[in-house]
């Protein structure tokens, strides 16, 4: 049924399965700027291996937002509209509050929606993203005026040093196919993005994850959100960049699960 109501809803996604077992928790995944569901391929991808990915254990989601990938619409330029527009996905789609994760700029979204409607998840996973994305002027101004150098310096940002050349080249082709508007919208609305003054509000079980040589979301910006919301956990991948999900998807997802099929929801609230 969920399936259908996203198509219905003209929402590109990529789901482990068509079919979400009712016996399982559900995972919904939102990607960061310039992207598409195609960056949580490895979390959503079907495995036999016994510790391979998620969707042998979860009902795993991932989201294209309004612009991007195969979703219609037009992408947005404010944090605030596109965590409206998921909070009326999660309100229409979901008949029980799934868990809720995001990278980087989708992270800024899970942040918002979880401030306005925590009623509509579980938990939230925040993903190389802090309560601040400042954005350097020379990559909002060169997403304009120089589109495809700034996003072949961005990709080479965004991985670890010696992460295999062909993610950067699938990262680099990714960015690109989003084109010029809907990337610099998107990185528009993180420079604007702030909640520092909010975030300590959160009162949802949250899991903070960051790569150890993330340059674009360094982990200090990780180490300000568990500082500021409480009772949550926090862990630094070693040797993963801001592409984490991808470059240790293994490890990554593994921390992932652990979090989910072990988080005491009801007592965390109730503390």
């Amino acid at each position: 049924m969920p399936m259908k109501r996203l198509r219905d809803m003209g929402i590109g996604f990529r789901a482990g399965s068509e079919h979400v077992a009712a016996d399982r928790p559900t995972l919904i995944m939102i990607h960061g700027a310039g992207g598409s569901s195609q960056i949580w391929q490895n979390q959503t991808r079907v495995s036999m291996a016994p510790s391979a990915g998620l969707s042998r254990s979860v009902n795993a989601l991932a989201l294209d937002l309004p612009g991007h990938g195969e979703s219609l619409g037009e992408a947005r330029s404010d944090i605030d509209a596109y965590a409206a527009w998921l909070s009326e996905v999660l309100s229409a789609v979901f008949d029980e509050p799934p868990f809720l994760m995001g990278h980087s700029m989708g992270g800024a979204i899970v942040q918002k929606v979880a401030l306005s409607d925590p009623d509509l998840m579980k938990a939230i996973i925040l993903v190389g993203t802090g309560p601040r994305l400042q954005v350097a002027p020379m990559f909002l101004e060169g997403l304009q005026k120089n589109f495809d150098t700034i996003v072949d310096t961005l990709m080479g940002y965004a991985y670890a040093a010696d992460a295999d050349t062909r993610l950067i080249q699938e990262g680099i082709k990714l960015m690109k196919a989003a084109g010029p508007d809907a990337t610099y919208g998107d990185f528009y609305a993180c420079d604007r993005f702030d909640v520092r003054d909010q975030i300590g509000s959160i009162n949802l079980p949250c899991l903070i994850l960051c790569g150890s040589e993330d340059k674009l979301t360094p982990p200090s910006l990780s180490r300000k959100l568990h500082e500021s919301i409480r009772g949550s956990r926090m862990e630094i991948i070693p040797d993963a960049g801001h592409m984490v999900m991808i470059e240790k998807h293994q490890v990554f997802s593994d921390r992932v699960l652990d979090f989910i099929l072990n988080s005491s929801i009801p007592k965390f609230l109730n503390s």
